[in-house]
């Protein structure tokens, strides 16, 4: 709870020093950030009004006050309840007005619905509406201590699930079989919260993103494995490329070049340089190689409460890392019809470098 008021507290200042006079912000991971609640949206509106002056509120069901009082630390008078025949714009129009911010600037979080901004903006015709994306990224973007935790033992349990399955393959498995087990073997160990998994044998495994199919394994496959789980919210994401069998002259060249590039965007990732530069580290070292034409994705993303969110690890992010910055290096070849190997850590900034959240055991097959 004290991590989550610091985050509020985080939101607050940022809308005061961009003279933001309140914020709108709905149920999803930015509504989590703040407060703690994991709800799915509804058509029910459930919204909280930050403003950087005043202690915040909840609009939401009457029903719902229950629910979400035992899942905040807002106090029950912070907690503003509509029956189901009330309009409840009409009460955010209300609060906005005691709060004497209706004809002010006010941030809209990205997960509201258009509908749902459409009728409070109906509500509020002389407010001056804009997007509150670039307040909660400015937020979120630097990792507290707990939250570099969290991300640690995502990753790991990340790691240790791909790793779990290699040991467990066998020819004539199906990639949805082993993806299963994957996904299984997550929900035991982080209580259900979400998860994902890419299996891709032989020729599937040129095409980055494919999802897992029906298609058998067999001797002389590549094998790559993309996946992650959620530990109280926070993302882990690694993929680990292994051969059934013995390894081809070929295979392990490409893994070579690939492992060199990931390891060149690990170690360009200290404070002070640019998305721009650590896609630049891993793609040089592929481009040198020959196989630049092969490399059709950026080196990178943010990982945090979204599986995707900044900083971006792409040629034309120009923003400088910051300490904590958490994302993905993941260099990839992809040789069509044949194979691919892409080799994906988690990775936060630090004064030297960047510093891997996990230690996955790479090159399976040794």
């Amino acid at each position: 709870m004290e991590s989550l008021q610091q985050n509020l507290k985080r939101i607050q200042v940022l809308l005061k020093n961009h003279t933001i006079d309140a914020m709108l912000c709905t149920l999803g991971q930015n509504f989590r950030y703040v407060f703690g609640l994991n709800a799915h949206p509804s058509e029910r509106l459930i919204v909280a009004l930050i403003s950087p002056l005043s202690e915040p509120l909840i609009i939401l069901p009457c029903f719902e006050i229950g629910n979400v009082a035992q899942g905040t630390f807002l106090l029950e008078n912070q907690l503003i309840g509509w029956e189901e025949i009330e309009d409840p714009f009409a009460l955010v129009a209300e609060k906005l007005a005691q709060l004497h911010v209706e004809e002010g600037k006010i941030a809209i979080s990205p997960q509201m619905p258009y509908t749902m901004f459409s009728r409070i903006q109906e509500k509020l015709p002389k407010a001056q509406f804009c997007d509150g994306l670039s307040i909660f990224e400015e937020a979120r973007i630097s990792k507290t201590d707990l939250e570099i935790e969290m991300l640690k033992k995502a990753s790991n349990l990340s790691a240790e699930g791909i790793e779990a399955a290699f040991k467990i393959l066998s020819e004539g498995m199906t990639e949805l079989e082993v993806a299963k087990f994957i996904k299984d073997y997550y929900a035991e160990r982080s209580n259900g919260e979400d998860s994902f998994v890419i299996v891709q044998f032989g020729e599937n495994s040129s095409n980055p993103h494919a999802g897992p199919t029906s298609r058998k394994l067999k001797k002389g496959d590549v094998v790559l494995i993309d996946a992650g789980t959620t530990l109280n919210g926070y993302w882990g994401d690694i993929t680990n490329t292994t051969f059934f069998g013995t390894p081809t002259e070929e295979f392990l060249k490409i893994y070579d070049i690939v492992e060199r590039a990931n390891q060149a965007a690990v170690l360009m990732g200290k404070i002070g340089k640019t998305g721009q530069e650590v896609d630049a580290a891993a793609r040089q070292v592929i481009q040198e190689s020959g196989y630049g034409e092969f490399f059709t994705h950026r080196t990178g993303h943010g990982i945090g409460l979204d599986i995707h969110e900044s900083p971006y690890m792409l040629a034309t992010n120009e923003n400088p890392l910051l300490l904590n910055n958490v994302y993905t290096v993941e260099p990839g070849i992809y040789l069509p019809g044949k194979f691919g190997v892409r080799i994906e850590d988690d990775v936060y900034a630090q004064a030297k470098s960047g510093v891997r959240l996990s230690t996955p055991k790479r090159r399976f097959w040794a």
